[in-house]
């Protein structure tokens, strides 16, 4: 299981106007300088950070985060006893969430 987004996933969320990450991803020597590049990347628990616990909609019940793993795949949902509002799956849960962060700041909900 990936523990940590991709470079590129990171750049988008900082993009996006979310802090930068404070966990390290990587850590290599930089050779001939005597130094070390150190990469940052979000967890899994960084990005669940980022959801909020449920979602208010207007003259209506909110939606309330759910996470699931089913038949090896992991899904990602806001849903009420009327049906799912956002739903995402993958194998990878950090992709999941990642997925359902850029969803939902897109939509202006977080």
């Amino acid at each position: 299981m990936k523990q940590y987004l991709t470079f590129d996933q990171t750049a988008k969320l900082i993009e996006l106007g979310f802090e930068k990450p404070s966990s390290i991803a990587s850590v290599e020597p930089i050779y001939g300088m005597g130094g070390i590049s150190v990469a940052k990347a979000y967890t899994i628990g960084e990005l669940l950070s980022f959801l909020p616990e449920n979602i208010a909609k207007e003259n209506e019940m909110p939606s309330t985060l759910n996470i699931s793993l089913l038949n090896g795949e992991w899904c990602v949902q806001y849903a009420d006893f009327l049906g799912t509002d956002f739903e995402f799956c993958n194998t990878e849960l950090v992709d999941v969430l990642y997925d359902m962060i850029v969803k939902l700041k897109g939509k202006g909900v977080i």
